[in-house]
């Protein structure tokens, strides 16, 4: 599978445009990697929205509180404040992962999830180095 780049045209929807076309692609590849049975799938693909949609709002309060330190203008009380409030984010979504990886393990193999794991990190990778590589346009899933 390869991913491929390309300029979108739609105006305001353009973020969420090459957010669908990522996680569409994101998609394509775990299902690639993991090999899931059609029992598998029709269980671990609702479990895996529902941990993406938990997960997205955590790392998405984690940017806007690092958005609004950038400039570090707040007392040293709020910036503590703010320090700890990442920590407790961080350890949300360590709690998340951690209870999505027991409703995983229900749907599919221990192997399965290792590779689950993997993928991901891959998949990371290879966006980045799509989107260095393309000077960060629009994403779109194109087989080879």
């Amino acid at each position: 599978m390869q991913i491929a780049l390309v300029h979108g045209q739609r105006g305001n929807n353009l973020q969420e445009d090459r957010g669908d076309r990522i996680q569409a692609a994101k998609v394509a590849y775990i299902t690639t990697k993991l090999n899931l049975s059609s029992a598998q799938a029709q269980q671990f693909w609702p479990i895996f929205n529902e941990f993406e949609v938990a997960r997205k709002k955590i790392r998405k309060q984690l940017r806007q509180l690092r958005m609004d330190n950038l400039l570090l203008d707040g007392s040293e009380d709020q910036m503590k404040a703010d320090i700890k409030k990442q920590f407790d984010l961080r350890q949300e979504e360590l709690e998340l992962e951690k209870n999505y990886s027991e409703k995983f393990l229900k749907v599919i193999t221990v192997k399965q999830l290792t590779e689950y794991y993997r993928s991901e990190k891959e998949f990371t990778k290879l966006l980045i180095r799509k989107l260095k590589g393309r000077g960060g346009r629009e994403m779109q899933d194109k087989e080879d």
